[in-house]
Order: structure tokens, then C-alpha cells, then sequence
């Protein structure tokens, strides 16, 4: 398995244990454990009876605590206030500057309340939240209440009610000219729990047996939720991508250095080859070039990349086979040795030197007619005439020499040169003659 495999395996185990979680954090916030607030006889919060006479009216309300619930007895009387009422409120807190519960993560509200009533009885539900960019801590009425109003026919037992249901009075929000940004229901800091006769309760007397009012919601809200997912993902995938950055930096580093060393290895090896090339292309015993090593200028004649003038000279050691009968091939390759070396330091730095084989060479001449070409032939058989040879020996050579014609193909170019030197050793040897137009003509040069 490879290493791709198995980090593209190991990418995928990662994102279904993120799903995973994913899922199950769903599952919790919507059908896991709840948490719950219980208002009740042990709630341990100050208990309050309202009714309206502090309004002007006449209506009367008396609570008696029974056991675990309370029993809000309410007489309804008509009078000059409009709207009576009997009321129970939880007080979460006396001081104006210390926070009270922050219901805002809990979504539902369950009313343990149990009532008779002669005749259209309801019942309202206020959450009374204060919010400092619009309350006044010294003033009750100025905090935000968050109601809802149940009738008759559409109480049960136990009540429940959605938080998400509840609304804010218009009557409240016109008498604070509250900004629009606060319209809505707001349940972060309630400082009291409000349970009273509805508004369109006829006078009578009724009785609320209250056993306790249970809040339920969620230990994190759906919105606290979103974020935390949207964190965990946000996060992994940063890390992901920084991971999938420096694994790319890595590779792109590695890929460089493979990059380098196939680059080196590919300039040793062209060097290598060069060096194979250019062992091919020379003799072994004189290190001049050999016959294949010469074959690109003849592959350059008659082309535009190829020298407007060319000579060529053929030189052949003089009874060469006699030295190697008498004195032995050592000392034969002695001499082929010092007979290049001679003809190599005796020539100019564009000519080239080649063995063409056994006791013959060929010296190609780029840029040269036949009279310096002429010219250079001589002053080699001068050298080599000139030259101390091993074991005393006397070495002489012989010399053809051509003129590439236009036109003309590379073997009959060859052919020339040849014949020339063919003339040389024909008529004595150690001299130097050439082949001039057709060739056939040889011209001896004296």
C-alpha cells in the first residue's frame, strides 16, 4: 500500500469521526438530557402576592403555602380600574446591581397549575428581564416583560409553553419608546417569574393551586451549538489545509531535490557519455582522434554548417613495417606515439589530427586551400625528419594532399587525398604531393 493510499485512508477516518461527532452533538442537543429549573415551595426565592388594589382597585388576593404548593386565593371585584387582577410573582433577586437566571438557553416552560373558575378564566405567564440599554434599575415597570396569555379553553395540565412563543407588550413598548433592536423577547437576566389572572377575567372568585413551574432547555443553545460546530470544522479544516500546505512544501521541496540530483545525475552521465564518446573517437595508443572521430567533418561537407574551404592531408610513416619486423611492436608503438605528438605540436589549434589506421594519419585542414595546406605538409616532413626517434631510428613520412572541390562527394574528396599520397610513396617516399582538380591529375610538388 502506498504512502498516497494511505494518507487519503487516513483523511477519511478523520472526516466520518468528525460526522460522527458531528451527529451525536445533534442527536444530545435535540433528544439527549435536558437541564431543568424548578420554581417551587423549595425554590428558595422570594414569594410575593400582587393584586390590583395598589391600582386603585378593589380586587383581593390571599396565598397560603400547603405542603410543596401554593394556593393563590383571587377575588374579582369591579371597580373604577379597568383591568383587576390577582397575582404571584417569584421574586430571583432583591438587589437592583446583581444578575438574575438567564433562562436564554432553556426553550420551554412547564406550568404544574391546577384552577376552578366560575366563568372565562385565563391565565398569563411574564418573564420579567432586565437589560440595561433600556431599563432602570430603581423602576420595575421600565424592565422588559415577556408574556403570554392563556384562555380557558386552551389550558392543560401541566402547561406547557414555548419560550419562542412568548411576546412583549405593545402597551410596554410604546410607554418606554423602545428602539426596534429590543422588540423581541429577551431572557438573559429575568429577575422575576410573574403567574396572574388573564385580562378578560370576569368578577368572581377563583382559586390557582400552583405546585411548581419547571423550566427545560438545553445546556447549550442552538445558536452556542452552530458555533461550536462551525469552530470544530473551521478549526480541522485550518489545520488540514495548513497540514495539506506543508506536506505540498515538503513535496515541492523533496520533488526539488529529486529535481537536482536527476539533473546531476543527468549531467554526470552526460559527461560519462562524452567521456565514452569521446574514448570511441580517439585512438587509444596516440589519444589523437581515430577514423569515427573524423567522420563528423566529413559529414559537414557540402553542408551550411560545414567550412567554405577544406584540405586534407594523408600522412603515411615510411616503411613503418620494418621497424615494428626489426625492433618489435614496442618499439613500433614508440614511434607511432612520438610521430602524433610531433604532428600535433607542429599544427594549428583548428586543424585535426586523426590515425586513420595502422601507420597512417589524417590531418584535416578547416579554412586552408591547397597552397598553405602544401605548405603545412612540408614543414611536418621537415619535423619529422628532424625528430630524435627511439633507438636512434630514422623516420621519415610521406605526404598526399587535396583540396575539397565544389560539389564534391566526401569519398571521392577522400579518394583524392589518398591517391596523392599513393604518388608520394611511389616516387620515393618522404616527400609530399597533391591531387588538383579531377582525380585523376596528380601534380607533384617539388
Amino acid at each position: 500500500m502506498t504512502m498516497a493510499i494511505q494518507q487519503d485512508i487516513t483523511k477519511a477516518r478523520l472526516l466520518g469521526l468528525l460526522i460522527l461527532i458531528t451527529l451525536i452533538l445533534l442527536l444530545l442537543q435535540y433528544y439527549g438530557p435536558q437541564k431543568t429549573l424548578v420554581l417551587g415551595t423549595d425554590a428558595g426565592v422570594r414569594i410575593e402576592t400582587i393584586d390590583d388594589r395598589g391600582n386603585g382597585g378593589s380586587s383581593i388576593a390571599h396565598l397560603t403555602r400547603d405542603g410543596e404548593r401554593f394556593i393563590l386565593d383571587c377575588e374579582i371585584i369591579t371597580s373604577s380600574y379597568a383591568w383587576p387582577y390577582c397575582e404571584i410573582s417569584f421574586i430571583l433577586t432583591d438587589n437592583v446591581t446583581r444578575r438574575g437566571i438567564d433562562l436564554s438557553s432553556f426553550t420551554e416552560v412547564e406550568l404544574h397549575i391546577h384552577y376552578s373558575e366560575p366563568q372565562n378564566f385565563g391565565i398569563r405567564f411574564q418573564l420579567v428581564n432586565f437589560n440595561p440599554a433600556y431599563a432602570n434599575p430603581g423602576d420595575t415597570n421600565s424592565q422588559k416583560y415577556n408574556a403570554i396569555e392563556l384562555y380557558d379553553t386552551h389550558i392543560r395540565y401541566p402547561q406547557i409553553i414555548e419560550l419562542s412563543h412568548m411576546q412583549v407588550p405593545t402597551w410596554w413598548l410604546s410607554q418606554g419608546k423602545i428602539p426596534p433592536d429590543y422588540w423581541g423577547p429577551e431572557f438573559d437576566d429575568v429577575r422575576g417569574v410573574q403567574i396572574s389572572t388573564g385580562e378578560r377575567v370576569t368578577p368572581g372568585k377563583y382559586q390557582m393551586i400552583i405546585e411548581h413551574v419547571e423550566f427545560h432547555g438545553k445546556y447549550i443553545s442552538d445558536h452556542q451549538l452552530l458555533l461550536v460546530l462551525i469552530s470544530i470544522w473551521t478549526a480541522l479544516g485550518l489545520i488540514y489545509f495548513v497540514n495539506t500546505l506543508r506536506k505540498a512544501k515538503l513535496e515541492l521541496q523533496s520533488n526539488q531535490q529529486r529535481q537536482q540530483q536527476l539533473e546531476s545525475l543527468n549531467r554526470l552521465l552526460n559527461q560519462e557519455q562524452q567521456k565514452l564518446e569521446e574514448r570511441l573517437a580517439r585512438d587509444p595508443l596516440t589519444g589523437v582522434l581515430n577514423r569515427e572521430g573524423l567522420a563528423p567533418v566529413f559529414q559537414q561537407i557540402n553542408s551550411d554548417t560545414g567550412p567554405s574551404l577544406l584540405s586534407l592531408i594523408f600522412i603515411d610513416i615510411d616503411h613503418f613495417k620494418k621497424i615494428n619486423d626489426q625492433y618489435g611492436h614496442n618499439v613500433g608503438d614508440q614511434v607511432l606515439l612520438v610521430f602524433s605528438q610531433t604532428l600535433s605540436a607542429n599544427t594549428r589549434g583548428h586543424d585535426l589530427l586523426a590515425r586513420w589506421g595502422g601507420e597512417e594519419f589524417v590531418l584535416a585542414c578547416p579554412e586552408t586551400n591547397l597552397d598553405s595546406a602544401l605548405g603545412l605538409a612540408e614543414k611536418l616532413r621537415r619535423c619529422i625528419e628532424e625528430t630524435e626517434w627511439p633507438k636512434g631510428l630514422k623516420v621519415t613520412a610521406s605526404f598526399g594532399v587535396a583540396q575539397q572541390m565544389s560539389g564534391e562527394s566526401p569519398t571521392d574528396f577522400i579518394g583524392r587525398a589518398d591517391k596523392a599520397l599513393y604518388v608520394a610513396k611511389a616516387q620515393g617516399r618522404n616527400c609530399v604531393r597533391s591531387s588538383q582538380h579531377a582525380p585523376a591529375q596528380l601534380i607533384a610538388v617539388k
